[in-house]
């Protein structure tokens, strides 16, 4: 009997500690959300000490978890298993633009239309504004800024393809105006990785 309780005792110490890292939450941070002091939490995180059944529940309703998941011995991340939902829901969005792109294709190819292959290259930056308005809502910042180079440099290629294809007119100067704009998402990226690193400092 003895050895299950420490064995409890050690899963939750564990769990604590593994769901509050994986919050990005310090132990100041978590302490604050529960009105506890920094110190309990490092005892509970040491196995010194158990948080009672409110304060477990407090946890498991704060990072989105049960409080079996708190006692278990090897922790479940509830992030996975939103970034994986996510992911599909992307990627099947993805896919749906590009059958989208195909259905047009085969309807122009039939009435005899030779620049139909334009609906694959017009899919390009339809797929960026896809990605970046799902990336807005569950990814990182990352994410958001290869997104949204999926969108400058496909309208870039969109609009040179375009204007070679029924036009004269050089537009060379397009990749330089994507690339201007490629530097800001890359700065916009730094500046929202520093903001979110700045208030991870002060918790």
């Amino acid at each position: 009997m003895q050895r299950t309780e420490e064995q409890i005792r050690k899963n939750i110490a564990n769990n604590i500690a593994f769901y509050r890292k994986l919050n990005e939450d310090t132990q100041a941070g978590l302490a604050e959300k529960l009105n506890y002091s920094d110190k309990s939490v490092s005892k509970w995180e040491r196995g010194e000490g158990t948080p009672d059944v409110f304060v477990l529940t407090q946890l498991a309703n704060l990072y989105d978890i049960t409080v079996d998941d708190l006692i278990r011995e090897k922790p479940v991340a509830p992030r996975m298993r939103k970034h994986l939902s996510h992911t599909l829901i992307v990627l099947m969005s993805a896919a749906l633009v590009w059958l989208v792109a195909l259905l047009a294709f085969f309807s122009l190819h039939l009435v005899d239309v030779p620049s139909a292959w334009l609906c694959f290259i017009y899919a390009i930056p339809v797929t960026g504004i896809v990605l970046t308005v799902f990336s807005c809502m569950w990814f990182s910042s990352l994410w958001q800024c290869l997104a949204v180079s999926v969108i400058v440099w496909g309208l870039a290629l969109t609009v040179h393809i375009t204007c070679a294809q029924f036009s004269d007119f050089s537009v060379s100067l397009i990749y330089a105006i994507a690339g201007v704009f490629q530097l800001l998402a890359v700065l916009w990226f730094l500046y929202l990785r520093n903001r979110a690193r700045s208030k991870m400092e002060k918790m």
